[in-house]
């Protein structure tokens, strides 16, 4: 009997709910079948605040994805975000014994050992023990220890943490949606896995993912990860600045913004003016396109300088580039900005690579964290499996036309 695997992701935003759904090629590149976006409802920076409309939300977007895959969604992996999310770099170590051979159970016994040193107060639970490093008899780099001789094994997590009643009541939206929640992924870990280099990880880069209610940071040193946090501050704060100055609905400075926007003032002409209705829905006015870059410009610096100030306070060493994913990102000028304010580093978009298919559906960055979260539910195993249906046997055949024939002649039905 024939099989179809396929997997999913789902990316919970406060502004957008994104689905996706692929399969790995035997070329390592990740086979678009299907994607839906819906407007999210509901959600706060990350955290439910309306389960009826997460809800609904939720299925809007997976019943999108099901159309153009032409395939059902029953389980994904899901995205997490919110600043209730915590992180931390911690080391473990075991003495192998008189055999003096690393074994499996002594990498299980060593990463316990790390988790052991992690405070997880009531409330919260750990979501991600990433290995950093092992390390063996004092050297390091070690990335495969079993098997291999040595009496002290050390080794370097990078713990995540987050509230368990974020994480539950974001599980049962899900579920209620009818999707099992195959595991919960940090979204910034899951758009690095979408939109990043193997030669960016290796060198040192720093990913901002800048969302409707969050903004993500995730920073990979050496070819894995060492840093990660989240800014409460992303692209609504935006939209409620143009609003608040200009006077005008949410509905209408988000238009605005993504209609006339830009990161840097000067890339807008002086004398252009823009047509505004204000918030009464009655007066009308027109204002410098120059102001809402303005306003724009004075928000993402807020937001790159807490970044920047995130990566010195951890601190991340070697890391001369940045990655800009999330809807964010989008607006004109905005990596010339974050290359001002992080100072002699490089700076590009971030759209999702290696992507083949149904490509043009997740093409932009908007994308990344919903193409990522795919990618590693393929990546590990995490699949749907849909069984093509099984022949029918020739006498099975004939035994039912007969039947149906004969159905029809007792009940006088017309072919």
């Amino acid at each position: 009997m024939e099989t179809e695997t396929y997997a999913a992701g789902i990316d919970i935003g406060t502004t957008k709910i994104c689905t996706v759904v692929g399969r790995y090629t035997d070329a390592g590149e990740m086979h678009i079948l299907g994607a839906g976006v819906a407007p999210s409802r509901g959600l706060n920076s990350g955290i439910v605040v309306d389960r009826q409309d997460a809800v609904a939300s939720i299925v809007r977007s997976v019943e999108e994805a099901q159309k153009t895959a032409e395939l059902p969604v029953q389980a994904a992996y899901v995205g997490i975000t919110g600043d209730h999310i915590r992180s931390a770099n911690v080391v473990g170590r075991v003495h192998t014994g008189i055999s003096a051979e690393v074994s499996a159970d002594d990498v299980e016994l060593v990463k316990q050992s790390a988790l052991d040193s992690v405070p997880v107060p009531l409330g919260r639970q750990i979501i991600h023990a990433i290995v950093r490093d092992f390390s063996l008899d004092g050297t390091a780099g070690v990335s495969r220890p079993v098997g291999m001789s040595g009496r002290r094994l050390d080794v370097l997590l990078h713990v995540v943490t987050g509230m368990s009643t974020v994480l539950a009541n974001v599980r049962e939206c899900v579920e209620t949606a009818g999707i099992s929640v195959q595991a919960h992924v940090l979204e910034p870990i899951a758009t690095a896995r979408a939109v990043l280099t193997d030669a960016e990880r290796d060198l040192g880069v720093v990913i901002l993912d800048i969302g409707g209610g969050t903004t993500d940071v995730a920073a990979f040193v050496n070819g894995s990860i060492c840093h990660t946090a989240t800014i409460p501050v992303a692209g609504n704060k935006i939209t409620r600045d143009i609003a608040q100055v200009l006077r005008v609905s949410q509905d209408n400075a988000e238009a605005l913004k993504c209609r006339f926007g830009a990161a840097i003032p000067d890339l807008v002409p002086e004398d252009d003016l823009v047509h505004v209705t204000k918030a009464d829905g009655v007066a009308e006015d027109r204002i410098p396109r120059r102001l809402i870059a303005q306003i724009i410009e004075a928000r993402l610096t807020e937001i790159f300088t807490a970044a920047r100030d995130e990566v010195i306070r951890a601190p991340i060493p070697n890391v001369g580039g940045m990655v800009l994913s999330g809807g964010g990102s989008q607006t004109p000028g905005t990596t010339e900005l974050a290359g001002t304010i992080f100072e002699d580093m490089a700076v590009r978009s971030g759209e999702p690579r290696n992507v083949t298919g149904l490509s043009h559906l997740v093409s932009n960055p908007v994308h990344a964290t919903g193409v990522g979260l795919a990618m590693m539910a393929a990546a590990e195993g995490a699949h749907a499996v849909l069984e093509a249906p099984k022949p029918a046997h020739p006498t099975e055949t004939v035994r039912s036309w007969i039947s149906d024939l004969w159905s029809r002649i007792l009940q006088h039905t017309p072919w």
